[in-house]
């Protein structure tokens, strides 16, 4: 008799074999898109294994049931190179090795008798133990085939520590969003692991229904928000560049502050010959610091960020003075030259100040 839990699980095999097939029929296909369609794909036939044995369907083609395990141990290998390459962009270093398929070739080489017996055999060994309990073979080939998930989740977590502040991770929605799925995938094989053990009947059908409920999650993220990935994997790129930075001491939305109060409130770029070395004191920072905070986290250059504030101020002045000299009005915001100042302004705003001032006065 098929339940709505039984319908869940038959739509999320559906739903995840259709997002494999997307994958593997890309146009440019990568590596990633590659390992990304098998996960997919494994995960279909995780669901669709659920979903034969709790309707039965599973005693017309006997020989399917427990085929999916040796692909289950596969997973936590996927998962791992899945996430490499956002803390490693070498892709050398995130290739698979041969120890990580000794899971499966283990789940192989329990499962041969069960594999190699005959359909009536398999049928008589799952009705027995869903009254007695699963053997205690099938125990440890089982914990053996997702104990790799447990890896991979630990890689996972492990190097959001490593690479991503906790201030960082409580204000991206999309780091948050890889860790609840990661979170629900390892919660998910725990309850599978506990339910195993503790012999509970329905609990391949509750693992299978996190993980349906998982997948639709997925998809809805991938609709929301299909740059998910790439948006990940940028901020761990400037997470590593601030691991290695020297501003590590420093609490970024203080630099903030300071540099808004200099620059709006004292206005010191009206100082013609400020330069770096000057501005850096005034911020109790090295030159290199600055250079740095400023490329990285205001993404302008010395030079670009006092010119901006210069022309803001020069534009406002236009505004309110406008009959006053415009090469008055650009030494008065601190603007060396003439020729400097016009060079600057159309770069910044895209026409002459002249052009600008008219602009405005009609």
């Amino acid at each position: 008799m098929w339940n709505l839990t039984s319908h869940l699980i038959a739509f999320s095999a559906g739903l995840s074999l259709l997002f494999a097939w997307g994958e593997f029929l890309r146009k440019n296909t990568t590596d990633q898109t590659k390992v990304q369609g098998l996960l997919f794909l494994f995960a279909a036939m995780f669901q669709a294994h659920t979903f034969f044995t709790c309707t039965g369907i599973y005693q017309s083609f006997p020989h399917l049931y427990l085929t999916h395990l040796p692909f289950t141990a596969c997973i936590g290998a996927l998962l791992k190179r899945y996430f490499a390459e956002l803390w490693d962009e070498n892709p050398k270093r995130n290739q698979f090795s041969f120890w990580e398929l000794v899971p499966a070739v283990i789940v192989i080489i329990l499962m041969i008798p069960f594999y190699t017996s005959s359909a009536e055999e398999k049928i008589a060994i799952h009705t027995k133990y869903l009254k007695e309990g699963v053997p205690l073979i099938f125990q440890i080939t089982i914990l053996i085939a997702v104990s790799p998930i447990f890896y991979a989740a630990f890689y996972v977590f492990t190097n959001m520590v490593k690479y991503i502040r906790l201030e960082r991770f409580k204000k991206s929605a999309h780091l948050r969003l890889v860790g609840i799925v990661v979170g629900i995938g390892t919660f998910s094989s725990l309850i599978g692991i506990y339910t195993l053990f503790f012999h509970h009947r329905h609990g391949l059908e509750l693992v299978s229904t996190f993980i349906a409920l998982l997948l639709i999650g997925v998809y809805l993220l991938r609709q929301k928000s299909p740059e998910l990935w790439g948006e990940v994997q940028r901020i761990v790129i400037e997470e590593k560049k601030y691991q290695t930075s020297q501003l590590g001491g420093f609490n970024l939305d203080t630099l903030q502050n300071q540099l808004k109060h200099l620059m709006e409130e004292e206005r010191i770029y009206r100082d013609e010959s400020i330069n770096l070395e000057k501005l850096a004191k005034q911020m109790d920072l090295s030159e290199h610091q600055l250079s740095e905070y400023l490329n990285l986290h205001q993404k302008r250059s010395f030079f670009h960020l006092v010119n901006h504030y210069r022309i803001r101020e020069a534009k406002e002045l236009f505004s309110i003075h406008p009959d006053r000299n415009i090469l008055t009005i650009a030494y008065d915001v601190g603007f060396p030259s003439k020729s400097t100042f016009y060079d600057a302004f159309k770069r910044e705003v895209g026409t002459s100040p002249s052009d600008y001032r008219k602009s405005i006065s009609r």
